[in-house]
């Protein structure tokens, strides 16, 4: 993993697509966390020594209604798996990709280091598909979780993936199901044919890292859109003093690690040391505020004590769109 820190980096403009789909209205057109969409991001798939991640998606279309000229029901949906991990010698993503198929009401739990055996951490984006012809499809009834275990399959953390609905039908399959691909350029447009990315994330709170009586640890996980070249991320810390520290990272296709590796102000925040006590020690507080120049980013973060082995985890929280594009290579 490659990962640079600087100053001054260039941003660059957002993509815009002008291609003439026909579009449907999709709420505001923002990434949700939790609710049914046609397609789901897991920023952090850990299958390093040690660890593992429990993949689980749910079908929650129940029609079991027969589809004209076709062997398959409105419920039936296969599944496009595409694993991202960083390839360091390439300086770009390498890319596995696996399918499943889910019938009406269906549930799939996977172990990601079995299902995809040639990745140790890396992120994860499941699309829907046609069964017949494996085009991708407006089906926005998919849910899922994602449970980091250890080799014993105890309970290290959990969280819910982010969804993106479909946007752009241009055509649609013999079961009536739009197919999402509306400019034919074989890529996943979010901001057009899908919700978008976010433009901005957050760590709403965290614990100073370190100190003693209890010892936080942390983690973050960054998946980023750019999957060919380097992501450039603005990062802004506060503590509970409402003062601001600032430091520009990059890194290329996915980020692990803790805010410390980010910035080292998350060992020593400088805050207020009477806002949150615990017996005679103070507790310090921070938040923090990610936005990509030249991509968006997804994130997941885990805190806990030190020595103990569940954290607190939840993918990170956002505002605004930035579209951005993933290609299809199944």
């Amino acid at each position: 993993m490659k990962v640079t820190f600087g100053l001054g980096l260039v941003a660059c403009a957002a993509m815009t697509f002008g291609f003439g789909a026909q579009a449907r209205a999709g709420g505001d057109g923002k990434a949700v966390v939790g609710r049914p969409a046609s397609a789901l991001i897991f920023p952090l798939v850990d299958s390093r020594t040690g660890k593992g991640t429990l993949i689980s998606i749910t079908n929650t279309n129940e029609d079991r209604t027969s589809c004209s000229s076709s062997d398959f029901r409105s419920g039936d949906v296969c599944l496009q798996y595409t694993y991202f991990a960083n390839d360091a010698s390439r300086g770009h993503c390498r890319e596995f990709d696996v399918s499943e198929c889910l019938t009406p009401g269906d549930t799939l739990t996977v172990i990601a280091d079995q299902h995809n055996p040639n990745m140790e951490i890396g992120w994860l984006w499941v699309e829907a598909r046609d069964p017949e012809s494996f085009e991708a499809i407006e089906f926005d009834f998919l849910i899922g979780s994602a449970i980091i275990v250890d080799t014993g399959l105890d309970f290290m953390a959990r969280y819910i993936p982010y969804g993106f609905r479909a946007n752009c039908t241009f055509h649609v399959d013999r079961c009536g199901r739009g197919l999402t691909d509306c400019n034919s350029d074989g890529a996943a447009n979010f901001g057009r044919e899908y919700d978008a990315w976010p433009a901005t994330l957050f760590v709403d709170s965290f614990f100073q890292e370190g100190g003693t009586n209890p010892e936080f640890t942390d983690t973050i996980a960054l998946a980023s859109c750019e999957t060919s070249g380097t992501t450039f991320v603005d990062s802004f810390i506060w503590n509970n003093r409402e003062r601001r520290f600032s430091r520009d990272f990059e890194f290329e296709c996915f980020f692990v690690g803790t805010i410390g590796d980010i910035t080292n102000v998350a060992g020593n925040l400088g805050g207020d040391p009477n806002e949150l006590t615990s017996g005679s020690r103070s507790i310090q507080t921070g938040w923090l505020h990610l936005t990509g120049e030249n991509a968006p980013i997804l994130g997941v973060f885990i805190q806990k004590i030190a020595n103990t082995s569940f954290g607190d985890g939840d993918v990170l929280e956002y505002d605004g769109t930035f579209p951005c594009s993933l290609e299809r290579r199944g």
